[in-house]
């Protein structure tokens, strides 16, 4: 036997054909190297194979047609054939216990890109896995038998037992024979390999890097700051502990804020619920039930279908309120600063759109009149008369559109009559209540008052409470 560059082969004439042996390391395989003769010398044969491989003692998983393809490919093109896999053992098959692993497609998602960039948008990545009722949070991975592997020379190779890492259900999950399924919509907390799923999301610190976006389908509590820029949709309830520093916030149910709720910049907060809170500095509300506030409204914008109900001790400096029922507080405006404008018994969403859509009636009526001034000129030629034509054509059509719009609107037209203003302290005088769209200047200060919509007269009275 000689050895070549870690390759083993027979002891022959070196004028004849030869095959140099490579093991692997475990001797799970075994390749050749197929070299031709040189002129006095005799071609590989498979009796010759058959001797090398008895002396190796590789008596498993021989690869015949492999061999045999080589021998024909070296003997023909009388050239180095390298790298023939000559036998493969079998690879031991490691026993695993049944057990419970967790479905992929609940697993924390990479942080996502920004578009178009190749920068990551850690805004938009969240470490909190949110489930679905009725899904699937870990499957059942049948437990595999152990078998025995085999090198190329016999041997045999045992196997292992390989340790496992199972989960179960805890908290609102059920199990069958095959799945791990979330019994309610949440947020799954993985502790000790038990799956927990919390229907209410708990925020601990502040929203920001740490946490992402929260987009969350239940209830959320926040027990901390969010941060500027970090956006907050919820869909039930929200709950927080402290002064929400509002950004971009999107509430399905009620919002309960134990502080007060503090504006950045033009976001507009809107809640399909209830909202409560100590004090609103700053902020665009649109909320479709009632507004409760304790102390103060100031500089903001409140947008309700319902009421808005500041304490007998609150007052409401500056900004502007739209509320479909009624407004109570127990201050309204002081002297020497901004003008509180106080709109009641109209629907507000309604009013926006009909605002929007006379905006754009403006916006093409201007357009019109532009194009009849370049239609007049003379110094227009054929092509560009038709092209300025067509333009008008589309125009007209989007004007008829807004026209049918407001007649539209016109019939939607809801408004409460009965709609009030109660004040326990004063209102002080600039402030501006419209009811049902009659307006009514407050001149002078007035003292515990109701203002509300004289059906006889049409005006706004005012009764002392």
């Amino acid at each position: 036997m000689t050895r070549s560059s870690g390759k083993t082969t027979l002891s022959s004439n070196k004028h004849d054909a030869r095959i140099l042996l490579d093991f692997t390391e475990d001797e799970m395989e075994v390749y050749g190297d197929f070299l031709p003769p040189t002129t006095a010398g005799f071609p590989l044969s498979k009796e010759y194979v058959n001797t090398l491989l008895e002396h190796f003692k590789i008596d498993y998983g021989i690869c015949w047609d492999h061999i045999e393809k080589a021998i024909k490919e070296c003997t023909e093109t009388n050239r180095p054939v390298r790298k023939v896999l000559i036998a493969r053992g079998d690879i031991p098959v490691d026993e695993t216990a049944g057990h419970f692993c967790l479905e992929q497609n609940v697993r924390k998602p990479a942080p996502p890109r920004f578009e178009d960039s190749d920068k990551t948008n850690y805004r938009a990545f969240s470490p909190f896995i949110v489930v679905q009722a009725k899904q699937v949070l870990a499957v059942l991975r049948p437990a595999v038998a152990g078998i025995a592997g085999k090198t190329v020379r016999g041997n045999a190779v045992p196997f292992n037992k390989m340790p496992v890492t199972p989960v179960r259900g805890g908290k609102n999950t059920s199990t069958d024979a095959r799945h791990i399924y979330a019994d309610v919509t949440g947020h799954l907390i993985i502790n000790k390999n038990v799956l927990d799923v919390e229907p209410v999301l708990t925020v601990r610190g502040a929203v920001g890097y740490a946490t992402g976006d929260i987009n969350f389908p239940g209830d959320v509590t926040l027990e901390g700051p969010v941060n500027d820029g970090f956006k907050v949709q919820v869909g039930g309830s929200l709950n927080v502990r402290e002064t929400l520093d509002a950004t971009d916030i999107i509430v399905q149910k009620d919002v309960i804020i134990k502080g007060g709720m503090i504006g950045r910049g033009r976001a507009l907060v809107k809640v399909s619920g209830a909202l409560n809170a100590r004090f609103i500095r700053n902020c665009r509300l649109a909320c479709k039930k009632t507004v409760t506030i304790n102390t103060e409204v100031i500089n903001s914008t409140i947008y309700t279908m319902e009421n808005v109900v500041v304490s007998e001790k609150g007052t409401i400096l500056g900004g502007e309120v739209f509320a479909f029922h009624s407004l109570s507080a127990g201050y309204i405006g002081k002297d020497n600063t901004t003008p509180v404008k106080i709109h009641l018994g109209s629907d507000w969403t309604l009013r926006q759109e009909i605002e929007n859509n006379e905006n754009l009636m403006r916006l093409l009526t201007a357009k019109m009149e532009k194009i009849a001034s370049y239609l007049s000129s003379e110094n227009l030629d054929a092509a560009k008369f038709q092209k300025i034509e067509e333009v008008r054509t589309r125009l007209t059509g989007e004007l008829s559109k807004c026209r049918s719009k407001k007649a539209e609107f016109e019939k939607r037209s809801v408004v409460d009559t009965k709609a009030m203003l109660v004040c326990a302290g004063q209102i002080a005088a600039g402030t501006v209540v419209e009811i049902c769209g009659v307006e009514f200047l407050v001149e002078e200060p007035l003292r515990r008052i109701r203002l509300a919509l004289d059906s006889t007269s049409g005006s706004i009275a005012g009764v002392p409470l």
